[in-house]
């Protein structure tokens, strides 16, 4: 392989969010996260689809990064939620690393609604789904497996007039 491939091959996009994404954002989080300080990195093919290994950096696998999740399906925005769940949780001090450790596996991101059951008792992966959930229900898409908005509301912490 020659250097410009190489080269091209690992030329990756950093940017700051759109002007869309940031709305969206606001959509579930209000103005809890710094949405001026949050970037999205490109990252090589890679068998995760996205991450936040840094506080306010999301790195999407190259397959999956959109140039503005904001124009993209309900699906693709709920999980760029999902994902900005997780620098919100880091901005409220979670150690993502050290959490992660207690919320591996697809079973992990799987959640009941209890009554009088906090966020705080869910996982990181759980509560980014109900973030993920949560926005979806607000934009008029809910997630039929999803439990109900008003549940949903019940268990959110950010209070929005939405």
């Amino acid at each position: 392989m020659s250097t410009s491939q190489l080269r091209r091959m690992f030329a990756f996009e950093r940017r700051s969010l759109t002007g869309g994404e940031k709305d969206l954002a606001r959509v579930v989080f209000g103005r809890e996260i710094d949405l001026e300080a949050v970037r999205i990195q490109q990252a090589p093919p890679a068998p995760f689809a996205a991450m936040v290994p840094h506080r306010r950096t999301i790195v999407f696998s190259m397959w999956r990064a959109a140039r503005d999740f904001a124009e993209t399906a309900p699906a693709e925005r709920g999980w760029f939620v999902h994902e900005l769940a997780h620098v919100w949780q880091a901005r409220r001090g979670v150690v993502l690393a050290a959490a992660k450790l207690r919320a591996l596996g697809r079973e992990a991101y799987d959640y009941r609604w209890e009554p009088g059951k906090k966020l705080g008792d869910y996982n990181i992966e759980q509560q980014a789904e109900i973030a993920r959930h949560l926005y979806l229900a607000r934009v008029g898409a809910p997630d039929p497996a999803a439990p109900s908005r008003e549940r949903l509301e019940d268990v959110w912490p950010i209070r929005l007039n939405v």
